[in-house]
């Protein structure tokens, strides 16, 4: 017989896994149209992307995408809201 052979994944592939299936679990569970706002979902794309794209150049673009997605987010939701208590 050979020697052994190391056939192990990467730790990348086992986050973009468990994050898949953390993402997989919440379009299973919880309705469509509110998906992309769940936190949850937005952490587990977030989790792949950067498993995906965290050691490369195109890390600062993703990164300010997400910031940008959200403060939209907190501004559609969050501001009226908090306007509605304070006046």
């Amino acid at each position: 017989m050979g020697g052994t052979s190391d056939r192990r994944l990467p730790s990348e592939v086992w986050e973009v896994l468990a994050a898949s299936a953390m993402v997989a679990w919440r379009f299973r569970t919880h309705p469509a149209a509110g998906l992309w706002r769940d936190w949850v979902v937005v952490l587990g794309v977030w989790w792949i992307a950067t498993a995906i794209a965290g050691r490369t150049k195109a890390w600062p673009a993703l990164l300010a995408v997400m910031m940008a997605f959200l403060f939209a987010q907190y501004a559609v939701l969050q501001v009226p809201l908090s306007l509605a208590v304070l006046r």
